[in-house]
């Protein structure tokens, strides 16, 4: 299978881009990222349907059954956490923020210091969500690794179910 072409093309941005620019490279690269799911269904899609049957059965998994269960369940969340290296930066920016708030606390503010306070609560905001994405992923990644290693048969029509709802979906 071949990989989309083009992707860093349209990642290409300047101080002078419009907002609508950026509302249209993300719509391509959420298109993009549609793709390679797709890619990735395609080339493991005949491994699961493989694997729905021997839990269906309730037949164990090999390791390697494991880990296309795995990759399907949590592999985005897997591959974020391991390329993403931002977290220790947004954590520092988002105390730099708290101690900025903390500037205002407690003193008589003008209605520009309460513009500036509400600028800086929304980049928070921004941080605060970059963060707790992070975290979620990093989240679900334990909650999938405590439960598929004693993985039974009571869990198996569970997990069975979420593997046919993406394999019948568009979404991985």
């Amino acid at each position: 299978m071949e990989l989309p072409q083009g992707i860093s093309r349209v990642m290409e941005i300047s101080a002078q881009n419009r907002a609508e620019d950026l509302e249209r490279i993300g719509a391509t690269l959420t298109a993009a990222k549609n793709q390679v799911r797709e890619i990735i269904q395609d080339l493991t899609g005949p491994q699961m349907e493989a694997i729905i049957k021997k839990l269906g059965k309730g037949d164990p998994l090999t390791q390697e059954e494991k880990d296309y269960v795995r990759s399907w369940i949590i592999g985005d969340a897997e591959s974020y956490t391991r390329v993403e290296n931002h977290l220790q930066t947004w954590i520092q920016e988002f105390n730099a923020l708290k101690a900025a708030v903390q500037g205002y606390e407690g003193r008589e503010v003008t209605v520009q210091d309460l513009l500036n306070l509400h600028a800086i609560i929304e980049d928070a905001v921004r941080v605060a969500g970059n963060i707790e994405a992070f975290l979620e992923k990093k989240e679900r990644i334990e909650r999938f690794e405590a439960s598929i290693d004693s993985l039974d048969k009571k869990d198996a029509p569970f997990i069975i179910e979420v593997l046919q709802k993406k394999l019948a979906s568009e979404e991985l």
